[in-house]
C-alpha cells in the first residue's frame, strides 16, 4: 500500500519522544560520567574482567561514529575491560579493505556493509556480525544552493550528479529507492558518484556535483558555507532508519567473547551519554577534537539538539533528528539486503529471492534476533520483511521499461 511520499515543502510536525524516554529510563551513568567531558581524562577503574589483547577499532570521522569516540574519550572501553585503540579512516573504501584483509576485527560500518561483506557479494568476504547499531536517522539530501527555486520535486534531479559515500550504504540505497518512487531511474537519469564524506562539501562548492546524500556534520557545513541547502532529512523518508553500526568478525568474537561484550557495553554507555540533552554541548566539543571528527563543535549542535533548517530556510526542532544506541531492527536489515539485490549490487550471491534475502539479513544479526513480520514504511511504500521482494519487481518494470 502506498502512502504519500514526503518532500521538503510538505514538512510535518515530528515526534519528540525518544530522548525523553531515554531520560525516563534512568540512565544515571550519563549524568555522572560526562562532567567536564570536553576536557576529561580517562577512567582507570575496571568493573569487568579484562581481555588485554590489543584491539584496534577502525572508524570514519562522521557524527555517526560518536559512540565510538565518546567511549574512547571517557575510558569506557577500559572500564569494561577492553584494550582498545582507534584508527581513523578518511573513507569507506579504505576501511572496507582493512577489514576484509583482517587488519581490523572490529569496525565502524555502514549497516549494509555488514550484509555485503558477510554474504561475499564482492571478492571481499568475511563472516561478520552487526553487533551494535550506533545511530538511527541523522542523514540528509543536500543540494547546491544554486538549485533553490528551480528544483520543485525529485523529478527535477534528472541530469544531476549526486554524491554518495559508498555503494553499500543506507544513503545510496535509500536515495535510489527515493528516486525510483518518484519515477526517476537512478541508473540512467542521473549520476551517483562515490565521494568520501569530507570531500562532499568541497565538490559542492566548486560545482563538481549538484548535491549529495550524506552524514553530519557535512550537511550542516554546506549550509554554513552557503554552498548547499538541505532538500530533505532522511528521517522524513524513513523514520528510525539505522545508518551506522559496529561490526565484528565472527571468528574474532568467538575467540574474544569477553572483549566483544565489553565493546558493546562501552558503546551502550556512550550512546546513553550522547542521548542526554544536558551533555550535548560537552559531547560536541569532545567530538570536535582533531583526533576524533576534527570539525567545529557548532556544526554538531544541530544534529544533537534536533534543530535543523529545511529547504526553504525555515528552522525546526526534532529531538529524534539523530538518535544513538537504538536496538538493531531486523526488518531494516532485510530491507537493506533487498535493495542490494534490487540494484544489482549482490552479484550472484544476493539475488531477488525472498529466502536468500532473509537468510543474508539473519546471518549478520546477533544471536537471539530474528526476522519477524514487522512492516516498515519507506519512501511511501509498505515493506514486509517476510516477503521482501513483493512490489519491487512490478514497480521497477513500470518505471524502467
Amino acid at each position: 500500500m502506498k502512502d504519500a511520499v514526503l518532500v521538503p515543502h510538505e514538512h510535518k510536525s515530528l515526534s519528540l519522544g525518544r530522548r525523553r524516554l531515554l531520560q525516563l529510563a534512568g540512565l544515571a551513568t550519563a549524568s555522572t560520567a560526562v562532567a567536564g567531558l570536553a576536557g576529561c581524562g580517562t577512567s582507570t577503574s575496571t568493573s569487568e574482567p579484562a581481555d588485554n589483547t590489543p584491539l584496534t577499532i577502525g572508524y570514519v570521522p562522521i557524527a555517526c561514529s560518536a559512540p565510538i569516540a565518546i567511549a574512547d574519550a571517557l575510558g569506557l572501553f577500559e572500564k569494561h575491560g577492553v584494550n582498545v585503540a582507534l584508527k581513523k579512516f578518511s573513507g569507506w573504501a579504505d576501511l572496507w579493505t582493512a577489514y576484509a584483509t583482517e587488519q581490523l576485527d572490529v569496525a565502524h560500518m555502514l549497516s549494509p556493509m555488514t550484509v555485503a561483506i558477510d554474504a561475499g557479494v564482492t571478492n571481499a568476504a568475511r563472516p561478520t556480525e552487526l553487533s551494535f547499531t550506533q545511530n538511527t536517522n541523522g542523514q540528509a539530501i543536500t543540494l547546491a544552493s544554486k538549485h533553490y527555486g528551480s528544483v520543485k520535486s525529485p523529478e527535477d534531479f534528472k541530469g544531476m550528479v549526486l554524491g554518495i559515500p559508498f555503494e553499500y550504504s543506507v544513503h545510496a540505497l535509500l536515495l535510489r529507492d527515493y528516486l525510483a518512487a518518484h519515477g526517476v531511474n537512478p541508473v540512467s537519469d542521473l549520476e551517483l558518484r562515490l565521494l568520501r564524506p569530507a570531500d562532499m562539501v568541497a565538490q559542492l562548492a566548486v560545482e563538481g556535483i549538484d548535491g549529495f546524500i550524506g552524514p553530519e556534520p557535512f550537511n550542516e557545513r554546506a549550509i554554513k558555507s552557503g554552498s548547499g541547502k538541505v532538500w530533505v532529512q532522511t528521517k522524513q523518508l524513513w523514520d528510525k532508519h539505522p545508518c551506522c553500526s559496529v561490526a565484528m568478525a565472527k571468528e574474532w568474537k568467538a575467540e574474544h567473547s569477553t572483549a566483544a561484550q565489553g565493546v558493546v557495553r562501552a558503546l551502550e554507555e556512550a550512546a546513553a551519554i550522547l542521548s542526554t540533552p544536558a551533555q550535548f554541548d560537552a559531547s560536541a566539543k569532545t567530538l570536535a577534537q582533531e583526533k576524533y571528527l576534527n570539525q567545529p563543535a557548532e556544526l554538531l549542535d544541530g544534529p544533537f539538539s534536533g534543530v535543523y533548517q529545511d529547504w526553504h530556510g525555515q528552522t525546526h526542532t526534532d529531538l529524534d533528528r539523530m538518535s544513538f544506541g537504538d536496538p538493531t531492527d531486523p526488518a531494516a536489515i532485510v530491507w537493506m539486503a533487498t535493495q542490494i539485490a534490487r540494484w544489482g549490487l549482490g552479484g550472484d550471491t544476493l539475488t531477488m529471492d525472498d529466502s536468500t534475502i532473509i537468510a543474508a539479513a539473519e546471518s549478520v544479526l546477533v544471536p537471539g534476533l530474528e526476522v519477524k513480520g514487522k512492516h516498515l514504511s519507506i519512501n511511501g511504500m509498505d515493506f514486509d520483511p517476510l516477503a521482501p521482494t513483493r512490489g519491487y519487481d512490478h514497480m521497477d518494470s513500470v518505471i524502467f521499461r
